[in-house]
This record gives C-alpha cells, structure tokens and sequence, in this order.
C-alpha cells in the first residue's frame, strides 16, 4: 500500500493567680474615709466625644500617574505622562522602563528596544531590565545581540529560568536541537512547573529523536499552560512519531475541538489513514482542502486513497484513476517541487 506523507499561651499564663479574700467592710470603710464627699469613680472610660480623624490620603506622584495610565490602557497619555518626567528628570530609570512597557504594549518593539536599551545604561546590573531588553532584540531580529543579553542575564541571577527557556528556543531556531537540550534541562530543573520550560525541553527532545521521553513533558506543558494549542499540536507530533496512532488521533480531535484548522483535520485524515480508516480518512482530508484549498498534504491523502482503491482494482476503475490524478495536480498546483509525487506519477502512469 501507498503511504501518505507523514499561639497559645502556656498553660500556666491561663490560670489567675489566687488573691486574699477581701473584707467588705474594710473596703467600703477605706473608701468613705477617702472620699467623704466625692462620688465613687467608675472603672469604666468615658465614652469620647471626639470624632476620629481620617486618615489623609496622599496624592499620587508623577511617576505613579503615568503607570497607572498605562495599566488603564490609555496609552498614548502615557507615554506623553513619561515623556513629560523625563523632560525635568532625565536619568529616571523606572520612566524608561514606562515607556518601553507601552511600546511594546502599542505593539512597537523598535520604540521598546530604544526605551530599554537607555535604561539599561541608567541600571545595568538589573536582571529584569537586561532581560526585557533582550527579549525585544529577539523580537526585531537581532538574535545575536539578545543572546549575550541572556548569557549576561545568568551571570546576574544564575538561577533565573526565562533565559534559560529563550537560550534554548534561539538555539532551536537554529536548528541545533542538541545545543538547546542543557539550556531547556536546566530550566526544568530550576522551575518543575514552569510551562515554557517545559514546552521548549519537550521541543528539544522530540528534535533530537527522544519522542517517546518528550510525552510527559508535552503533557506538563499543556496541563500548566492550557490556552496554549500549539502545544498538543507538539503532543501529537511526538505520538505520530512514536507511531502511536490511537494517542495521535485522540490529541487531534481535541485540538480540532478548540482550535480547528485545515492542518488539524489533514492530520485527523492522516491517522485514519494509519489505522485503516480509510472512509473517516477521506472525509477528514476533504474538509481540509474546504478550508484551505492549499493544503498541499491533505491534497496528497485525497489522492493516495484514490490510487490505492484504483490499484486494489487491478487498475479497471477508471474513475479512481481520475481522482487520483485530479487530487495530485491540485498538490502540485499549491506547490510545485514536489520530486517524490512526480515520480509517483510516472510510476502508476496516472496522466494519461
């Protein structure tokens, strides 16, 4: 068969100590001999006629104005509210640090990157600063730059996971899954229930060949971040690697359920397909092309089903021939360089 591409106190505090028994007379005597005249002072205080005075509030300053701005999300006044305190202070770091905060809010990362590149010269050896600014220089491209960031980040704080997880995406983002494997496995170690760490270690693992490892830090990943769907989409790829197609299948209908797309259905059709499903398949692959009409790998299923059923036939059903070669034009439509398809085509003679 053809295959498709894959307080308490201590007791003796509680008890009263014991007095002498006290004459009555003795005291109303004592006392009238005292106070011939005067009433007998009560124990108890006076009720105060005085009104307790509220606390003043204090008025918020400057600075606080301005974050509080931007935590409203009115943006465009914060920045003028940390421009106006940088015109009569200058060197005020937490204005900066403001000001790059709504860039990257306002989805600006190049304003951002110039914000926090100023306050790291106002505050270089704080760690949180050197990360964000780094972070933004991955954002804009500038790899190399942000992993000195990093590195320099881990010499501030050594036991700092977030540096730990972007050394790890750079270095897969290079294509060097063996180098992101130490930066991934500290982080994990740092921060068990970490989600990004996690995801990015399970990453690696699956790269480097480990997919059967690489599972249970799938599964840690989405169970700390649940919103995060690319997630299973990387839990079904490690199934699918394991050849585990009922668990790739299963992952896959949920991820269909909570964020359906043209390349969830075509991997639904392709575990089908594996498990001998070949009806559920077809459907599955033709409800991609529906969303996607350039979804080259569920064309490629549409038409390895039709040729198998035209093989299964000893090649008399012209009509499975047909399909075939229709679903196989339209892979090659969205995307030409397809080597392996082509010779598959010569191979069976389907354009006739």
């Amino acid at each position: 068969m053809v295959q498709p591409n894959p307080s308490d106190k201590p007791d003796d505090e509680l008890v009263p100590a014991v007095e002498q028994p006290i004459n009555q007379s003795q005291t109303t005597e004592a006392i009238t001999e005292s106070n011939p005249t005067d009433e007998v002072v009560s124990a108890q205080p006076k009720p105060s006629n005085l009104t307790p005075t509220p606390p003043v509030s204090r008025p918020a300053t400057p600075l606080e104005q301005a974050e509080t701005l931007l935590a409203q999300g009115d943006f465009e006044q914060a920045l003028d509210a940390f421009a106006d305190l940088l015109l009569n202070n200058p060197g005020l770091v937490e204005a900066y640090m403001g000001l790059a905060n709504t860039h990257e809010r306002l989805e600006n990362p190049w304003a951002a990157e110039r914000s926090w590149r100023r306050a790291i010269e106002l505050k270089p050896d704080d760690p949180q600063v050197v990360l964000r600014h780094a972070n933004v220089l991955y954002e804009i491209g500038r790899s190399k730059e942000a992993e000195r960031h990093w590195i320099r980040c881990l010499t501030l704080a050594p036991n700092s996971v977030e540096p730990l997880v972007m050394l790890a995406t750079l270095e897969l983002d290079r294509d060097q899954a063996q180098a992101a494997l130490p930066y991934a496995r500290s982080s994990v170690r740092l921060a068990p229930k970490h989600g990004p760490g996690r995801a990015v270690y399970a990453r690696a693992l699956l790269v480097v060949g480990q997919a059967s490892a690489s599972i249970a830090h799938w599964s840690m990943a989405i169970e700390a971040l649940p919103d995060d769907f690319s997630l299973l989409a990387g839990l079904l790829e490690a199934y699918a690697a394991c050849q585990d197609y009922e668990g790739a299948l299963a992952t896959a209908l949920v991820l269909e359920r909570r964020a359906s797309s043209a390349g969830v259905l075509e991997r639904i059709g392709w575990c089908y397909f594996k498990l001998g499903r070949y009806e559920e398949s077809r459907v599955a692959y033709q409800k991609s092309t529906e969303l996607d009409s350039g979804c080259t790998p569920a064309w490629n299923g549409l038409g390895i089903l039709a040729l198998n059923r035209w093989l299964d036939q000893d090649r008399q059903n012209e009509t499975d021939r047909k399909e075939a070669m229709s679903a196989f034009r339209k892979s090659l439509r969205s995307k030409s360089d397809q080597p392996k398809l082509a010779r598959m085509i010569l191979q069976f003679d389907l354009d006739r």
